[in-house]
């Protein structure tokens, strides 16, 4: 987290790396290692200067072994001319004698009380097995006394490695090094430019904090470069290539370009695409530098600067190279089960046999069908007439909904009418699995009236006269209701219809469930539950999640069951029951931990669901943050899913008073609301906008859209938009000049709004009485559960987590509360 500062000599260095080098003291040796560009020397240099108590030394290593061990000698002098002296007689230790004899030396001057730092950089000059052996020798710290600091720009010494780790020694790395978001908005800022969230973390994504090339950004906004991207990249690329690039050995370069083509790896996979021995990966990975390491995933990448070089050298290689390394890399992702990395690497080659005979699990490419990737997808389908398919159509049905999934229809319509000639004229093929194909075909062919569910139906009746048995390619790789809490935001689409729709959908459920195998099951109770949710019918609603719930857990629908849990949730807000509320919400989480599929698709609802309730009782600072973030929600959001999480953004910045950022993209959320005919979110982000422009002034406007919400939603009387929304509105609902025929709809409106506010109030109450305690969420529920003198285990089954959760859990209490027993938490809590 430094750099320097423009226009002056010294360095920036956040608080948190200061404390990090303020930890000196407690060790005889620091090592201080980062790749060139991280302002490692410049750090040490303006964070020693003047530093009190102690004499600061400073060596430079870039030289002869014979100039570093006179300047060593000299730097031994300020303490003792006669140890000085000593060292300059046995020279720079290179046999065994010579060494003992230097680590018996500093044996002797370690044990003086020095106050004095000695720093050593550009240490990787003189580092080797000797300089490993002297330092190695002798590291324990005393009271008062001599301090090493090597400044290097890797560290591949194992036995200096393990003293780090068993924290003999002190390091400080390139992460230390790095700036954080916040530190780049700090840095310009000191450089006299304001940078917005979503300005400073683009750059962050870009470099990774890399200073040097942050630095060049500044520099490139403060001389209001009009393309700073390509200015910053021109000069990010030169500085790689001398002072990365030119110092790796051939082989070194070799391994990074046929490693580049991954946007990350495991060992397995370097090993894999690199034909070298486990041991000789592993000493590449750790010595070449701009390659981070995640210890949670075991996945290594490269800087993304660094990789842009890197790939732009590999673009100028011969292409038959380079084809060869890319069609590896995606045999290995595929071998490995990465399809979705297979996928964009045959693209990238125009090779797409291999994908479009391999058996693939639409779970497995489903998560991937977002924005970004799009291009992929429209690439690869583009070439199914490319291809000979010899029997297998299974990814061809598989690209085809995938392209559903980006609303290109058009696109769909033609493959499945060209994926159906060449099934039926398919030599290869039985009639069986013609027929299944069929049956697949017809699937996606309903779900092109996404989300008329009136002619879904149509379609799906199809699929009973075409094959007996259940479609699966399709059905068993998306949840029905996508990453959406809400089956009615999916599928009511037109004001006033929704109890036919309604109808419609629970009608078409059992031919559903026959010809999917259960897929979605419990989806029609849910969309009632929802229905009478936001008509205020709570009792209603509650039995029909049970009921969801039930059908749901009967075939392992998780997604079904978290959208009950979540309308379960809302109801004890309602009714201001802190417990219940509390385990529904805990419920999600714990069903969404049971997803072990590379997918992810239930953490992503779970996070969505949560997202909702804390913006509901204004917890906001507590949502995930990809849901703070418009570009991350874009990324990571199927299509057919985006309008919800986009009411869910929209509160966000409703509560953060963020509303000409709201204004701003209201547009666009009206546009794709429309592109569905989505009426529940269109409701939602005409209440935002009535709200957004009450507070900039704009009451004219302010009054047009919350009748537009009205106009929505009375003719199926849905309240709960209002009533979630009632604090911000009530004034303005009393302002706006109503027809006499939506007065019924006002009156329950506000009914409903003071139960809901009551309910609210109570949950926020109870919440702030656990903060109250010191205790956290986790803790006051654990707390509670024990004062009912429930055991450990049996705690730990109601909450989902281990019962050394529990027991750990139990000492921090006790020690919070100041008790000792469960006795008394039980009149604790009394």
């Amino acid at each position: 987290m430094a750099h320097i500062k423009n226009l002056s000599n010294r360095a920036y260095i956040s608080g948190s790396l200061k404390d990090k080098l303020s930890r000196f003291e407690m060790y005889r040796y620091s090592f201080i290692y980062a790749p060139t560009g991280y302002g490692k020397s410049k750090v040490i240099r303006t964070f020693f200067k003047n530093y009190p108590g102690y004499t600061v030394l400073w060596i430079d290593a870039e030289s002869s072994r014979e100039i570093f061990w006179d300047n060593f000698c000299n730097a031994v002098k300020m303490f003792d001319n006669t140890l000085a002296a000593a060292f300059k007689k046995i020279g720079f230790p290179d046999s065994d004698y010579a060494i003992n004899e230097v680590i018996n030396l500093l044996s002797i001057m370690n044990s003086e009380k020095f106050s004095a730092l000695l720093v050593i950089d550009n240490f990787d000059d003189i580092f080797d097995d000797n300089m490993c052996r002297i330092f190695a020798a002798s590291y324990l710290s005393t009271a008062v006394g001599l301090r090493y600091a090597f400044i290097l720009k890797k560290l591949t010494n194992q036995s200096i490695i393990n003293l780090i780790t068993k924290d003999d020694a002190l390091g400080i790395t390139k992460k230390d090094f790095a700036f954080s978001q916040e530190d780049i908005e700090d840095y310009f800022r000191l450089n006299e430019i304001i940078l917005d969230k979503e300005t400073s973390k683009d750059i962050f994504n870009k470099t990774l904090g890399w200073p040097y090339v942050v630095h060049l950004y500044m520099e490139a906004y403060k001389n209001k470069h009009t393309d700073a991207d390509k200015t910053v990249l021109d000069k990010a690329y030169t500085f790689i290539e001398n002072n990365v690039w030119l110092e790796l050995s051939d082989d070194e370069r070799q391994f990074l370009a046929t490693m580049s083509v991954f946007s990350s790896f495991n060992l397995n996979q370097c090993m894999k695409q690199t034909f070298l021995e486990e041991k000789m990966c592993l000493k590449l990975l750790n010595s070449i530098p701009l390659i981070n390491y995640d210890e949670h995933t075991r996945r290594y990448s490269f800087n993304p600067m660094f990789d842009g070089f890197i790939l732009q050298v590999l673009d100028e290689m011969p292409v038959d190279e380079v084809t060869k390394i890319t069609l590896r890399a995606a045999d290995t992702n595929l071998d490995d089960g990465n399809y979705f990395e297979a996928m964009k690497l045959y693209s990238h080659s125009k090779e797409y046999r291999k994908i479009y005979q391999h058996n693939i699990d639409f779970i497995d490419i489903y998560p991937y069908v977002i924005k970004q990737n799009k291009d992929v997808f429209t690439d690869i389908a583009n070439h199914y007439w490319d291809i000979e398919k010899e029997g297998h159509y299974e990814f061809s049905l598989i690209i085809c909904f995938s392209l559903l999934m980006f609303n290109e229809k058009h696109m769909v319509e033609t493959l499945l009418t060209d994926i159906t000639s060449d099934i039926c004229k398919d030599s290869v093929l039985s009639d069986n699995k013609k027929n299944s194909y069929m049956a697949e075909i017809q699937f996606i062919k309903a779900f092109t009236e996404y989300n008329d569910f009136g002619k879904m139906r149509e379609g799906f009746n199809i699929i009973l006269s075409i094959s007996k048995s259940p479609v699966n390619i399709i059905a068993d790789g998306f949840p029905f209701n996508y990453e959406c809490p809400s089956i009615m935001m999916l599928y009511h689409r037109k004001s006033g219809a929704l109890d036919k729709e309604l109808e419609t959908l629970e009608q078409c459920a059992p031919d559903y469930y026959r010809i999917t195998n259960g897929h979605g099951k419990g989806f029609e109770a849910l969309m009632r539950a929802d229905v009478l949710y936001n008509r205020g019918d709570l009792d209603g609603a509650e039995i029909l999640c049970q009921k969801a719930i039930y059908m749901a857990d009967s075939r392992n629908q998780y997604a079904i069951y978290i959208a009950a849990y979540y309308i379960l949730a809302n109801i004890a807000l309602y009714r201001g029951f802190n417990d219940q509320y509390k385990e529904n919400m805990h419920k999600i989480e714990a069903v969404a931990r049971r997803d072990t599929r590379k997918s992810k698709s239930l953490e992503k609802l779970s996070d969505i669901c949560h997202a909702c309730m804390y913006s509901d009782i204004e917890q906001q600072d507590k949502i995930a943050a990809w849901i703070k973030d418009q570009k991350k929600i874009e990324d990571s959001v199927n299509f057919f899913s985006l309008s919800f999480v986009n009411i869910v953004f929209g509160k966000y910045l409703i509560l953060n008073r963020e509303y000409h950022h709201f204004l701003g993209i209201s547009g666009q959320l009206l546009g794709l609301n429309n592109l569905f005919s989505y009426i529940l979110p269109q409701i939602y982000t005409y209440i935002y906008l009535a709200i957004a422009n009450k507070e900039t002034g704009e009451t004219t406007k302010a009054h047009k859209f919350l009748k537009e919400a009205i106009k929505l939603a009375e003719p199926d009387r849905i309240y709960m938009p209002f009533v979630h929304n009632y604090s911000s509105i009530s004034e303005l609902m009393a302002e706006t000049v109503i027809s006499h025929d939506n007065q019924g709809f006002i009156r329950n409106v506000i009914k409903i709004s003071k139960g809901y506010e009551k309910g609210v109030k109570s949950i926020k109450k109870a919440g702030h009485a656990l903060a109250d305690y010191g205790l956290t969420v986790r803790e006051a529920d654990v707390a509670k559960l024990a004062a009912q003198r429930f055991s450990n285990k049996e705690i730990a089954e109601q909450l989902f987590i281990a019962e050394s959760t529990v027991k750990s859990n139990m000492k921090v209490i006790f020690n919070k509360l100041q008790i000792n027993s469960r006795a008394e938490l039980k009149n604790f809590f009394e």
